[in-house]
């Protein structure tokens, strides 16, 4: 049986995500989490918050797609510093991006919904807590709306302050 990435499959992930406390959902296109290559699509609401984060592992690159909407892409280095940051919209002239091994990064939505479709290699290999921003609140925190307002806003070159707040 084939999955369409159609509009219909786009609405539905549209309505979990709406529907989801973390304003995003997810349908996985591979079978098992031991596959070698993993495939999702992930619907993301305005507001989600997808901490910036990284994969260690020297095989964990990931291709992402942008199928609906637009999507903030921002890439960090090891101190939270802002390196880019460009919009990933399949009616722009950038419309996917591959980021490689241990680049710290976060996407989060620019319309008030987006689609993207992720495929990574696997087996799937759950986050730990080392792989996520320290220099960033947790998913949760009563800081995320003002990080997500920040990081929308500021340029190349600064950097968040967590004590801050």
């Amino acid at each position: 049986m084939s999955i369409r990435l159609d509009n219909a499959f786009c609405e539905q992930l549209i309505l979990k995500a709406d529907e989801s406390p973390r304003k995003r959902s997810h349908y996985n296109l591979h079978q098992a989490l031991d596959e070698p290559v993993q495939r999702l699509a992930i619907a993301l609401k305005k507001g989600t918050y997808v901490r910036p984060h990284h994969h260690p592992q020297c095989n964990k690159w990931e291709l992402l797609l942008a199928l609906r909407g637009s999507v903030m892409f921002v890439v960090f280095n090891n101190e939270g510093v802002i390196l880019e940051k460009f919009v990933l919209s399949p009616d722009d002239a950038l419309s996917g991006i591959e980021v490689q091994p241990d680049t710290w990064h976060m996407v989060y939505p620019i319309t008030d919904h987006a689609v993207i479709f992720e495929v990574k290699e696997g087996p799937y290999t759950p986050s730990v807590t080392s792989d996520f921003a320290q220099w960033a609140p947790a998913e949760g925190s009563a800081q995320v709306a003002h990080f997500l307002d920040w990081v929308d806003t500021a340029s190349l070159g600064q950097s968040y302050k967590l004590a801050q707040y």
